[in-house]
């Protein structure tokens, strides 16, 4: 019997917060993160709370869950609680480390935050700002040589620490009025091996964009006159628009629609089809 079938039996009025007490012990990683929530509204005692604690602060059990920071990001938000954190950072060692230079640029335009006219929609209780953030953030910390970026209108690197943490980092990320990823990607590229690019776009097919130029900013631009062609570009196209800002299905060139967990698989299993190694999965 499961949990969600043992929840069911019991209706609704046996007291929830003995019923999870009973639950737990026999519940996996990822389903106590999917309840982490429930757990604090039942009103689980501090000793249950701190055996839940435990488990996800155990840095085996959570590489041998294979989840990856976007979940423990959003139980750490749900909750508000420090409890969790732990195993936000050890989720980072299910998150690819991507070899060579990676220049990661991070999308901090008023577009990507909740609450204007011109918002991205959203279905998400997590900001598209915070997931662009978390996504980033992992990859950078896991990546051998990264270059962080945020860039709305202008840009600025972030300094990324070798063993840094991922709360530590993300606090970091400001919001940045306007967009131009073409002058973000001129100010830092710099023969890196991949570009990564997590925006919400607002573009035309084929071109990335920028509303800057009558503010002494970059026209829109194509990314082969930005990178070369041999260098992989993975674009994260955020919003859902049929036509992305850079060509995809041609050769080192991919736009991809939405960040989850499964978006950091991505860029070594695209690079290794490239290479012709195998296995890929």
């Amino acid at each position: 019997m499961t949990w969600e079938d043992a929840l069911s039996l019991a209706g609704s009025k046996v007291d929830k917060a003995r019923l999870w007490e009973a639950l737990i012990p026999s519940m996996g990683i990822f389903a106590l993160v999917r309840n982490l929530r429930n757990f604090g509204r039942a009103g689980a005692s501090d000793e249950v709370a701190a055996t839940v604690a435990a488990k996800l602060a155990d840095p085996e059990l959570i590489a041998r869950s294979r989840m990856f920071p976007f979940r423990f990001w959003a139980a750490y938000k749900h909750t508000d609680s420090l409890r969790w954190a732990h195993a936000l950072e050890y989720s980072l060692a299910n998150v690819p480390a991507l070899g060579g230079r990676t220049l990661i640029l991070v999308d901090r335009s008023p577009s990507m935050f909740p609450g204007y006219r011109y918002s991205t929609p959203n279905k998400s209780d997590i900001p598209l700002a915070e997931q662009a953030a978390v996504f980033g953030a992992a990859l950078a910390l896991r990546a051998v040589d990264p270059t962080l970026v945020e860039f709305g209108g202008g840009n600025r690197a972030i300094p990324v620490a070798k063993g840094g943490s991922v709360l530590k980092l993300i606090e970091k990320f400001r919001q940045i009025d306007g967009t131009d990823i073409p002058r973000a990607v001129r100010d830092h590229y710099a023969g890196h091996d991949r570009v990564v690019i997590v925006t919400d776009e607002q573009t035309r097919p084929g071109w990335l964009p920028s509303n800057m130029f009558h503010h002494g900013g970059s026209r829109e631009t194509r990314i082969d006159d930005l990178v070369p062609r041999e260098v992989p570009v993975y674009m994260w196209n955020m919003a859902g628009y049929k036509h992305g800002a850079a060509p995809s299905g041609s050769s080192n060139r991919h736009t991809l629609g939405g960040l989850s967990d499964s978006a950091v698989r991505l860029i070594p299993l695209l690079e290794a089809g490239r290479d012709a190694s195998w296995p890929w999965l």
